[in-house]
């Protein structure tokens, strides 16, 4: 199945907004440029094989080593047309400069004859025309810019320049002519505005989803709020739920063999594991007030929204991708490597679904404390009565009195000598109410443990940690 079919029902039936599906690559229309192109082509005897020939002309020379003065006989230059509110778009991406490709060919300035072009007669005929008649308003010459010089001259480098370069340098003797099209512009000019329109779509929709997360930030904090009594046990699975959404790594990679940005595909298939297993492991069914479901059935919409972000963003990139590939192929310019390297296309893998998850950890996510977050160094539990010692590491207090008994006076973290002198003095009160206020049910089983670990370390592995009077 052809691409641009394939574009058109994904575009109509992945439920994309239709205001994205406005926003996307006009992939027909864009197609019909380069239709009406390769017959401005034709009609001076540049067929895709001919102009293929002359093109590979240039890069053969480029990657060659060749005498200089060779004559260079065509080249193909998107430069970006200067104009006004060229300083404000320094600033920001919200407009883009108009670009104003440019096909050239360079002829002897007395005989008007092209230089080294190997060509049939009736293009040779065709092009020396345009030569001759250069001066006619839509079939432009360009002037050597230095005044003291009165002939015309073409361009010179001190290599062939590559489709898609800037204009070159010039070299004396001979002539540059511009052959006048209209179409590629035209396509140049509609590919440019319609990324414009996808960059304002991607800018709206950042916006709408910061005003989405704010909300359920600010509900979750509500929701999860441990000073209210009615709020302790649903904390706790809050807090699994948000564990679970964090291991599952949906955007982002989070292991040392995966850390880079997933695409749509590969998160899509994350997102499903994570809705399995909170709801396999019956959390969701634990949510049984109605604005706690409401919370989490917000939340999950955010992700399908980034989701659907992914996928339109890769699915307009593709489109690009392959509108340039269907130019070159029709045109022989070869604009499909230079073209992405002087327009930045909107990334929404790399931008949007990078931002909206930075702020689902800091506006929703960071309402919910995770027990790793507060996990000792040691023994890598939850750190029950807590002591800071003056280097700043913290550790559970039955870890620090271990290596103090075991004359290990140096911090484990840093090595500085900080763990000979603490004391109750550097008991963290503060962080130990915190911990007993948010990790309610772990801070008790931490106390279990260690008291019944002093036991043992006091009457030995026969101790069981019951009282029993004789």
């Amino acid at each position: 199945m052809k691409f641009g079919h394939v574009f058109k029902e994904t575009l109509k039936n992945e439920g994309f907004p239709p205001a994205w599906v406005e926003s996307a690559i006009s992939y027909s229309q864009l197609k019909k440029c380069i239709n009406r192109l390769t017959t401005e082509l034709a009609a001076v005897g540049l067929t895709p094989t001919t102009l293929g020939a002359l093109l590979k002309h240039v890069e053969d020379y480029n990657a060659a080593t060749a005498v200089e003065d060779e004559p260079r006989p065509f080249e193909y230059i998107l430069s970006e047309q200067p104009g006004p509110g060229s300083d404000a778009l320094a600033h920001g991406r919200a407009a883009r400069k108009p670009f104003h490709p440019k096909l050239l060919f360079h002829v002897s300035e007395a005989t008007g004859e092209l230089l080294s072009a190997t060509l049939d007669e009736d293009t040779r005929k065709k092009l020396q025309m345009l030569a001759v008649e250069s001066g006619i308003s839509d079939r432009r010459v360009f002037e050597e810019p230095d005044a003291d010089r009165k002939s015309l001259a073409c361009h010179e480098t001190t290599h062939v320049p590559r489709p898609g370069n800037g204009a070159p340098r010039q070299r004396p003797g001979c002539r540059t002519v511009e052959i006048p099209l209209t179409s590629d512009s035209e396509f140049f000019a509609k590919l440019a505005a319609e990324l414009s329109g996808l960059e304002a779509l991607q800018a709206r929709e950042r916006r709408d989803m910061h005003t989405q997360i704010e909300a359920l930030g600010k509900q979750v904090a509500k929701l999860t709020d441990p000073d209210h009594r009615s709020n302790r046990k649903i904390l706790a699975v809050w807090r699994q739920i948000f564990q679970a959404y964090v291991e599952s790594g949906i955007f982002f990679g989070t292991t040392e063999q995966d850390h880079t940005a997933h695409d749509a595909d590969k998160a899509t298939v994350r997102f499903h594991e994570f809705a399995n297993k909170i709801a396999s492991t019956g959390l969701v069914d634990k949510l049984k007030k109605p604005e706690n479901v409401r919370a989490l059935n917000t939340f999950m919409n955010i992700n399908r929204e980034i989701l659907q972000g992914l996928r339109f963003g890769e699915i307009n990139r593709m489109a690009m991708m392959k509108i340039l590939k269907k130019f070159d192929k029709q045109t022989a310019l070869g604009v499909k490597a230079s073209f992405p390297a002087k327009i930045e296309y909107p990334e929404f893998s790399e931008h949007l679904a990078k931002a909206v998850c930075a702020e689902v950890n800091t506006q929703i996510l960071a309402h919910v404390p995770q027990i790793d977050d507060y996990s000792c160094p040691m023994c890598m539990d939850l750190k029950w009565r807590p002591v800071k010692l003056r280097c700043g590491h913290t550790f559970c207090i039955r870890c620090l009195i271990v290596m103090q008994n075991e004359k290990q006076h140096k911090c484990p973290l840093c090595r500085e000598p900080t763990v000979v002198d603490a004391n109750s003095d550097n008991l963290d009160l503060a962080l130990a109410e915190f911990l007993k206020k948010w990790f309610p049910d772990e801070v008790k089983a931490k106390q279990k443990y260690n008291e019944r670990m002093a036991g043992i370390d006091e009457y030995g592995e026969v101790y069981d940690g019951k009282c029993m009077v004789m």
